[in-house]
């Protein structure tokens, strides 16, 4: 019998680094895994996502998804997959950037930074989320 932990609607279950992990026998989801584990990356570049056995795998794609679409990107997450303005270091305001990697940083600062992307310029840049937020209000219907 497999001992599930018991996740509630309101708990997050977040990714871990998947590097230098035990591929048997291993689940974040349960306490007696098994077997083969498996896993699935929610962001390849910082080898990040979930660790599951096969007992365990609906919760787990439940848990990707719903990282997918409500945690990652963190304020931002409405930002995902569209064009975006951010602001330049010379203070322009520019457009054509993308969203880049799903985590947010606390920089040495305490301010909190989002990485974005332009394909354009083939040019990525970490941005304070506050000003991505204030220049990229939510689409109205």
């Amino acid at each position: 019998m497999n001992s599930t932990i018991e996740i509630s609607k309101n708990e997050t279950v977040y990714p871990c680094r998947l590097v230098f992990m035990q591929f048997t026998d291993n689940c974040m989801f349960c306490t007696t895994a098994k077997g083969d584990s498996y896993t699935q990356y929610v962001n390849l570049a910082d080898r990040m996502g979930y660790i599951y056995c096969d007992s365990c795998k609906e919760i787990a794609e439940q848990t990707i998804q719903n990282w997918k679409e409500n945690i990652a990107f963190g304020k931002a997450n409405y930002l995902r997959d569209r064009d975006i303005k951010i602001k330049r270091t010379s203070g322009l305001i520019e457009s054509g950037w993308e969203l880049h990697n799903p985590f947010t940083h606390i920089n040495e600062e305490g301010i909190e930074t989002i990485q974005c992307y332009h394909k354009t310029l083939d040019m990525g840049r970490w941005c304070k989320l506050e000003e991505i937020l204030a220049l990229n209000p939510p689409l109205t219907n």
